[in-house]
């Protein structure tokens, strides 16, 4: 079978990461029927989002080895379909199922970041690299506006139980639906499956220190993770309390907190591909200096409707946290990938992903303390203002120190 061409890739790259993200906004959007069957604070959803993101994290670590033995897609088939069960566990309403479903969606989301690259790493031109990560990576918000238009609706005509066991059933059946398209996406797999694998390998603890000696061998990766770190921090944050946000803090009806999400999400894959293009032209710490100035406006913003912003305002300022805050992502994948040393693009992922996702688990973990110990999101969240700032000089010093290293001319 001949290989698939970049925009092959791009196709099945994309719907996939949409439909995970998909599921992740269906907890996300129905967190306050969630949590009220749990009988916990709504404000606890963001443990959900932090304990997920460990399980993410440990896959990253410790799973590195089935890349090579089972090939991209059908890990992104694997990790899409434990996302997918997850959504079962959630349904049934306590908060012991809530938690062990976290870690099964976890599971199901670690692969997605290296296997999506190498995928698109070994078949997308150079000069196109940032456009095509980009709008991979816009997957992400078009799957969380997908949600948060439809699990709502989904979810006030049939209950949230029948809305998350939809979702999962979608999902499933794009699982089935890829299973033609592994012979040419997976033809550099091993073949030897479970029979190749060294589980002491993974399962060693000595694996906690693999992710920083792989970032370590690449010059001022370091500086470039820690920028998708602070992102990661106030990007997490965002998608985890917005709609908790709108509707315990300011009042607004789940439907109206929905809609302003989906607009936020929507613009966001909108700022990805803008971000993409952009990087393209010009370069990605550039962009990505750009974005982390953005974000922080974004999330002093969001603390600004606290004052009775009127509707209007409230969708303005979404519009704008979705090309702030959510179009950075494709940008730091292109980057990690385009300096990530020759067959080493699916490893240097998952090592700086490793680092990102402490940022996706730490940042809404630290939001919910901060919130329950404060009783104001509109603090917290201009708190949280001073992480992607902070990502700027950590750019500005990596970009400086490859210029030094760049030959005369």
């Amino acid at each position: 079978m001949t290989s698939p061409g970049w925009v092959g890739a791009l196709g099945v790259t994309f719907t996939m990461q949409l439909a995970i993200s998909f599921l992740s906004s269906a907890v996300t959007v129905s967190a306050p029927m969630l949590t009220a069957a749990a009988g916990v604070p709504i404000e606890r959803i963001g443990y959900f989002s932090a304990l997920s993101t460990v399980a993410s994290m440990w896959y990253m670590m410790s799973c590195g080895p089935l890349l090579g033995q089972f090939g991209p897609l059908r890990l992104l088939q694997v990790g899409l379909a434990l996302a997918s069960t997850s959504m079962l566990v959630v349904i049934v309403g306590e908060w012991l199922a809530l938690l062990a479903a976290a870690l099964v969606f976890g599971l199901g989301y670690g692969p997605v970041p290296a296997a999506s690259s190498d995928i698109l790493a070994r078949r997308t031109p150079a000069p196109r690299r940032g456009l095509a990560f980009s709008i991979k990576q816009a997957g992400v918000p078009v799957g969380q506006a997908l949600g948060g238009l439809v699990v709502p609706a989904l979810a006030l005509a049939f209950g949230w139980r029948a809305a998350l066991a939809g979702a999962c059933a979608a999902c499933l059946v794009l699982v089935i639906a890829a299973q033609p398209l592994r012979a040419g996406f997976d033809d550099a797999r091993s073949g030897l499956g479970f029979r190749g694998l060294a589980w002491g390998r993974i399962l060693t603890p000595a694996n906690l220190a693999q992710p920083w000696r792989t970032i370590s061998a690449v010059p001022d990766m370091a500086w470039v993770t820690y920028a998708g770190f602070c992102l990661a921090c106030a990007q997490g944050s965002l998608f985890s309390f917005y709609v908790a946000y709108l509707t315990a803090d300011l009042g607004f009806a789940l439907t109206a907190a929905g809609t302003a999400y989906a607009v936020l999400q929507g613009m966001g894959a909108v700022g990805r591909v803008l971000a993409g293009w952009l990087a393209d032209r010009t370069s990605a710490t550039a962009t990505l200096m750009l974005l982390g100035a953005s974000s922080c406006t974004a999330l002093v913003l969001t603390a600004s409707l606290a004052t009775l912003a009127p509707w209007g305002a409230v969708l303005a300022v979404a519009a704008f946290a979705g090309l702030a805050a959510v179009s950075w992502n494709g940008v730091y994948l292109a980057e990690v990938a385009r300096t990530a040393p020759a067959g080493k693009v699916g490893d240097t992922t998952s090592a700086s992903s490793f680092f990102t996702f402490i940022g996706y688990a730490a940042g809404p973990a630290a939001f919910s303390a901060l919130v329950e110990a404060t009783g104001r999101y509109d603090l917290v969240f201009l708190i949280f203002a001073a992480l992607p700032a902070s990502a700027i000089p950590a750019l500005l010093r990596a970009r400086r120190r490859a210029a030094a290293r760049a030959p005369a001319c």
